[in-house]
């Protein structure tokens, strides 16, 4: 059991780390949606009751984009309905206290929620549990879940290990205000772009006008691009990837970008980010993540910026239709929880049918790709009626390679040289053959501590 020093009861919230969305995970949800499957089709054999109270403690680690409210309703609420014995305890992952710091105490939780871009971390940590014996005990389905990454978990055991049951996914996709494309007399975005052809519509937007520079399109990240070609920041065998063609395809197209008249602001601005769609509302076309954009789209609703729609994201003509590298969000068992049976009766609940549909209707795409739940999405988000849902499923998420643990390291030097190249401090060449050297070294560094 874990002290409770920094241990915070059931009604904490997840606090989200602030990292990119899960940057370094990868997978697809290809398929089209099918027909919810009938009741006795989708449940599992449930585990046997117990009356025993039990206290289970679960953290969340990085990015998983968790408030209080999510963990509430997808966690403590359908848990308490059904098992009113099992007590949620969260860690929040504070300093001191990230789940690194609990496995060095030996105070490991017993759930961990985490993204795939974390596999060969907690295996490094060596905490998740294989499930597969639940899972056969428990006769549960996983055909309902999105294939692809469940491939993705079945990837991350060396023998066939299950280490997880995906509880909800991430997908990229394209916003765009209307009320831009209206003043500027264009015809709104297609539901699915390339990026060959969002270039010259950029170039029509990009001016100032009024004290006002208008952006056509805000890229965002070189790396989360290159995913979408199938290339992850560092390999499983810890090898950088920037000197891969990929890379310089995807530097090109930013130079692109930023070569237009006035896409770089006062300050060296070079990103324009979330508030220059959703505050400043000057950049007309900008790529997000789907669990990132539906709090924020509501909160701006209140302040009145509701003339805006969804776009299928977009990617090169030869890889239209190829999504973000899969990032699906997961709760694992520790390997030394005390209390395994119990901790699969919560995961089994999170991953319900019944849960699976309020996961969706809160703005989260939910790992069983059926057309109901997929109907449901973002259904008590107001900002969301009459807006083209159904583009964000247009595209499927791109299969994912084993990543490295550098991953993340890798990231954050990539978006600097992607920086440099933006400002004109060095050219697309020099910026990859910077970014390789410096991963390189960083990994090497790395591997010494």
């Amino acid at each position: 059991m874990l002290k409770k020093t920094g241990i915070s009861i059931l009604a904490s919230a997840l606090v989200l780390a602030s990292l990119t969305a899960c940057s370094s995970g990868q997978g697809t949800q290809g398929a089209a949606p099918k027909e919810a499957p009938k009741a006795e089709e989708t449940k599992a054999t449930p585990p046997p009751a117990s009356n025993e109270p039990v206290t289970l403690t679960i953290t969340n680690h990085k990015s998983v984009g968790f408030t209080e409210s999510d963990f509430q309703k997808y966690f403590v609420e359908p848990v308490k309905k059904k098992y009113p014995n099992i007590t949620l305890q969260y860690i929040k992952p504070t300093q001191g206290q990230e789940l690194e710091d609990l496995v060095a105490a030996g105070n490991t939780p017993d759930l961990i929620f985490a993204s795939n871009g974390y596999f060969a971390l907690l295996k490094q940590l060596d905490v998740m549990q294989d499930l597969n014996e639940y899972v056969k005990k428990y006769n549960v389905d996983l055909s309902i879940y999105d294939q692809p990454i469940m491939e993705r978990i079945r990837q991350a055991g060396d023998k066939g290990e299950l280490y997880s049951i995906p509880f909800s996914l991430n997908y990229g996709m394209m916003l765009y205000n209307k009320d831009i494309f209206d003043k500027f007399g264009l015809p709104y975005p297609k539901d699915i772009m390339s990026f060959e052809d969002i270039l010259p519509i950029a170039k029509k937007i990009n001016r100032t006008e009024n004290g006002i520079q208008y952006i056509g399109f805000e890229p965002n990240y070189a790396d989360t691009i290159a995913g979408q070609l199938g290339v992850p920041a560092v390999l499983a065998n810890d090898k950088p990837t920037l000197d891969l063609p990929e890379y310089k395809r995807v530097f090109d197209f930013m130079k692109q970008v930023y070569d237009i008249p006035g896409q770089i602001g006062p300050g060296d601005k070079f990103n324009w980010g979330r508030n220059g769609f959703l505050k400043d509302q000057n950049v007309a076309m900008f790529l997000e993540w789907s669990n990132d954009a539906a709090a924020p789209l509501e909160e701006a609703a209140k302040g009145g910026f509701t003339n805006w729609d969804i776009a299928a994201l977009p990617n090169f003509q030869d890889k239209l239709g190829n999504g973000r590298t899969v990032d699906s969000h997961m709760t694992f068992i520790s390997k030394t929880s005390k209390h395994k049976e119990e901790a699969f009766k919560v995961l089994l609940e999170t991953v319900s049918k019944e849960t699976q549909m309020i996961v969706s209707a809160n703005g989260r795409i939910s790992a069983i790709p059926d057309k109901a739940i997929q109907a449901n999405y973002a259904k008590n988000f107001s900002s969301y009626n009459g807006k083209k849902v159904q583009n964000i499923f247009l595209t499927k998420q791109t299969p994912a390679q084993k990543s490295s643990i550098y991953g993340s390291k890798a990231s954050s030097i990539i978006r600097d040289e992607q920086k440099n190249m933006a400002l004109g401090k060095k050219d697309v060449n020099t910026a990859l053959k910077d970014a390789q050297e410096r991963v390189i070294k960083n990994v090497e560094e790395e591997k010494k501590k």
